[in-house]
């Protein structure tokens, strides 16, 4: 048996082999034929399909005003008048499609709107008319991330907000976080690190710098920094270290003069890369007096260090649980029913800073704010409610269970127990004691109370108060944040009927977060930097937030738009 059939062995004729008045016939009615062909196939797959998403999609979302957005594109660049091939609007919804399939490659795109027939009624291409390959695709993708990132997400919430409303002021939103991977793998040791950003800063002056600044590039044997020796001792791994920086040093030192005698865009780049090794020695380095270079211990490196030549933006998200992963810290902030915001922060932000990020992308997309924002612990600390509070104008109140303040027992009294005048210079203890003796600590934003043991001796409070180890002449200190007031008057709200409503309703977040990790593939970003992910995490959640208002529609829970 052939392996292909008859009809796509090579030198088969274009026509089938019938009298030449019927090939003269189809050729001049082929157009009529072939459409009536298309619509005859695509009649049946939209029969057995007609549940199917995009085919939803379709009658339901027109993304006119994202392909607006999107008009400046011009895939076949130097050719001003040139007839482009494919439309603004079809590779928007290839866009579309690309989110619905995981955040699929360019190639995997590629072959979805190649093979798949749905897929490429969707996106408009005729049956006969070859599909965009994959560089075209990733031309209009990085397009849309420097001009058009947020388009997508802004007009689906717009139009979710036109057919499902729902009060964006009195709808509270619940504001979580996850790791989003970088595309690239952490280098291993800070040498390879240093001689990777060294290696790339060489060749770019090569590549780029005037001829009368190359000789400012030390004679260096590159093969040696592109293929570091492997340190199978410590005291080799400190040897080739020693050697590294000296390297980056005698590099530095070279170009360094030369630096701003460079034209425009080299200059912005060779600084880039002057910066980050200057960081990266700061942060992961120390050195002596005589010039002995020793590696840092991690937990005394920098937070924001790098961990990459490739991808310099990214930094570590280390969530409590021993792991890290080089890459972003997404934040999504949700209601019951859609996202209302997402942001791709660099990995090494604080949790703490997520519903700051929540708020300032809804003001620069002129969104209202919700009274209420619920969070985890990570929001619960007074610093970052009164910072809510401050970025919002007082519009939003940030609802999370208190931490428990580092160091207490819980068994013990807290600084929750004690009450704090206006002025903070007389703090009360739950037996009515009185303690003037304050002191602010030296780099904290709090004040430290003490109460002596002459004040204590036969409180009956005691050993709620004290350690079971705590000596009978020792001191009692308390610690009152600037922040207090805010935490008590928090706390109060969280055992409220309409806080502790609040604080239940957080569970929401969680299976709105797998949705986007597994179904719409933003737990790994797709290319480099920060501006790439974010731009990925906009298409992943704007799809995610159409398929969500499908599934409500299809379960009675929305109304279904007039097509």
């Amino acid at each position: 048996m052939a392996i292909l059939p008859p009809i796509l062995r090579a030198g088969t004729p274009d026509v089938p082999d019938v009298p030449p008045l019927i090939q003269w016939l189809m050729g001049e009615f082929l157009a009529p034929i072939m459409a009536w062909l298309e619509t005859r196939i695509y009649r049946r797959m939209l029969a057995r399909c007609a549940k199917h998403p995009l085919v939803l999609l379709n009658q339901w979302y027109d993304p006119a005003p994202v392909i607006a957005a999107c008009a400046g594109f011009h895939h076949t660049p130097g050719t001003p008048g040139a007839t482009p091939t494919y439309t603004v609007a079809q590779f928007v919804r290839a866009e579309l499609v690309r989110a619905w399939a995981g955040s699929c490659s360019d190639r995997d795109l590629e072959e979805l709107l190649t093979t798949n027939l749905l897929v490429r009624w969707y996106v408009g291409l005729p049956l006969t008319h070859p599909g965009p390959d994959h560089s075209t695709l990733a031309t209009f993708h990085a397009w849309m991330t420097i001009h058009a990132p947020d388009a997508l997400f802004a007009d689906v919430l717009a139009f979710l907000d036109r057919v499902d409303p729902e009060d964006p002021v009195a709808t509270p939103q619940i504001v979580d976080t996850f790791a989003m991977a970088s595309p690239v793998a952490a280098t291993p040791t800070t040498a390879h690190l240093l001689a990777d950003l060294t290696l790339r800063l060489i060749r770019l002056w090569q590549q780029h710098a005037p001829a009368d600044v190359q000789p400012a590039i030390p004679p260096l044997d590159l093969s040696a920094l592109a293929d570091l020796p492997i340190a199978r001792t410590p005291i080799t791994r400190q040897q080739r270290l020693q050697a590294v920086v000296t390297v980056v040093r005698w590099v530095v030192d070279g170009l360094t003069p030369h630096v701003d005698a460079l034209p425009e865009p080299t200059r912005s780049a060779v600084q880039s890369y002057l910066t980050h090794l200057a960081k990266v020695q700061a942060d992961d380095l120390t050195t002596d007096a005589t010039g002995f270079v020793t590696e840092l211990p991690t937990n005394q490196r920098g937070s924001q260090r790098l961990a990459s030549a490739v991808d310099r933006e990214a930094t570590f998200r280390n969530h409590g649980d021993g792991s890290s992963v080089l890459g972003w810290n997404a934040v999504i902030s949700t209601t019951a029913t859609r996202m209302r915001a997402c942001v791709a922060l660099t990995g090494a932000t604080s949790d703490s800073d997520a519903p700051i990020a929540a708020i300032q992308q809804q003001q620069a997309a002129n969104q209202p704010l919700p009274a209420h924002m619920v969070m985890d612990q990570a929001g619960g600390y007074g610093k970052t409610r009164a910072r809510v509070a401050a970025v919002s104008d007082d519009q939003t109140r940030l609802v999370a269970r208190i931490p428990q303040p580092g160091g207490t027992d819980g068994s013990r009294f807290g600084p929750a127990d004690f009450r704090v005048d206006l002025a903070r210079t007389r703090c009360t203890c739950p037996h009515g004691v009185t303690s003037t003796a304050c002191y602010r600590k030296g780099d904290g934003d709090g004040i430290r109370f003490r109460f002596l043991a002459s004040q204590c001796g036969e409180c009956p409070l005691w050993n709620e108060c004290r350690e079971p180890t705590a000596k009978p002449t020792g001191h009692r200190t308390v610690y009152i944040t600037d922040y207090h007031a805010i935490l008590r008057v928090d706390a109060a709200f969280n055992q409220a009927p309409e806080g502790r409503a609040l604080l239940g309703s957080r569970w929401r977040v969680e299976p709105v977060i797998a949705w986007v990790v597994q179904w719409q593939g933003c737990r790994r970003a797709r290319r480099l930097g920060q501006a790439a992910a974010q731009c990925q995490l906009f298409q992943g959640c704007a799809v995610r937030n159409l398929r969500s208002w499908i599934s409500r529609v299809q379960r009675n829970l929305a109304p279904a738009p007039r097509c």
